[in-house]
Order: structure tokens, then C-alpha cells, then sequence
């Protein structure tokens, strides 16, 4: 079966089910991102035919000519077929809270104005970050620039998020819907790059 990378073709929001029947239900496939084989992952849960609040998590994947997005309902996190889900709404929503993590260098900061952290090898437990301020981007709808520190002012981060439908970690075959930019990582200023999808 071929993997290549895909992007997702709408927007990390409440989605709704379409092209399904009335007797029919949208099934919940367990870890398809790590076997990469539909028929081999286990069916958690369903999805009614007339279902309007799936979260999708912007994260996805191909698999043949199938792509495939990670979503929660009603509690289960899973994987559907992108071809039945249609957003709720064409507006792009900024997401509440997002998991943001890059790699060379390795890094993960959780972004949430109840609680966000930042975790890096070289620490032993994630940093707890005051969640400061948003800036959304300047005549883009797609662009926001989160400013997080910690209390003792050691920590003094800036994670720059666009939707892009098309960052990739360089480790898996997941493609995330928003790539970010990280500030403060480096004493010289260098930005790092990651991915981000949002937190469930």
C-alpha cells in the first residue's frame, strides 16, 4: 500500500458527517497512523449519519488513495475516512488550545491561556508558562503569534502558528494543519521549526 503525504482538506473545527446514508455509520479505526493498514485497526467506535460536532485534531494521513484524519467524538479519539466529514463552517476559527513540538532540536510546548508548558531534553519536567498575550497576524486570518513566559522570567517564549495543511514532523507520515515557529529556544535568536495539531 502507498503512504505519501497529504493535506487535510479543511480546517481543524467542529466538522459534520456527509455522503453516508441514513442506515449508515461512520466508523472510529484505532492507530491507522502508526500500522498504516485500515483493515488491520480495530473499529472503537461509530458516528452517526447526521453527526455535526466531530472534532478533527489537524492531524492526517494517506493511505492508498484514502486520506484519513484524526478526530474525537463523543470522547473517543480515532481515526475516519476525510471523504465523509465537511466543516461545520467555512470561517477558519482559531483552535483554543494546541500541542506544538519540533524536532533537531527537540521541543514541545503546550499552548493554553489555562496552562501552558514547555518541555525540552534538557529538562527534566515540562516548565509551567504564563500564558501573556495573542497577537493575531496582520491582515491574515491564518497567522497568530502566542506569547508565553514562565514566572521567574527564565522562560520568555514566542510560538508563531500559521495553518498551512502541510507541516510535516520529518519523522512519520502524519501531515499537521499548522506549522509553527518557535522564539526563544536559542540565546542567538534562532527560530525552530515544528508542527502543531490541537489539543484534545
Amino acid at each position: 500500500m502507498a503512504t505519501h503525504l497529504v493535506a487535510p482538506p479543511a480546517w481543524s473545527q467542529p466538522h459534520s458527517v456527509s455522503g453516508l446514508n441514513a442506515h449508515s455509520v461512520l466508523n472510529i479505526r484505532e492507530d491507522i497512523d502508526q500500522t498504516l493498514d485500515v483493515g488491520s485497526s480495530a473499529i472503537i467506535g461509530t458516528i452517526p449519519h447526521d453527526a455535526s460536532d466531530v472534532m478533527v485534531t489537524g492531524i492526517s494521513v494517506a493511505i492508498g488513495d484514502a486520506k484519513w484524519r484524526e478526530i474525537k467524538y463523543n470522547g473517543t479519539v480515532g481515526w475516519v475516512n476525510a471523504r465523509y466529514l465537511k466543516p461545520a463552517n467555512m470561517l477558519l476559527e482559531r483552535p483554543e488550545a494546541l500541542q506544538c513540538a519540533g524536532t533537531e532540536p527537540f521541543w514541545n510546548v503546550a499552548i493554553d491561556e489555562n496552562a501552558s508548558t514547555f518541555l525540552s531534553p534538557d529538562l527534566e519536567s515540562p516548565i509551567e508558562l504564563d500564558y501573556l498575550r495573542l497577537a493575531p497576524g496582520i491582515g491574515r486570518s491564518d497567522l497568530w503569534g502566542h506569547y508565553l513566559g514562565s514566572a521567574d522570567g527564565a522562560y520568555s517564549l514566542t510560538v508563531i502558528v500559521r495553518y498551512t495543511e502541510a507541516c510535516s514532523d520529518g519523522m512519520s507520515d502524519l501531515t499537521y494543519d499548522y506549522e509553527a515557529l518557535l522564539l526563544g529556544l536559542s540565546a542567538s535568536g534562532a527560530p525552530a521549526y515544528g508542527c502543531c495539531s490541537i489539543s484534545r
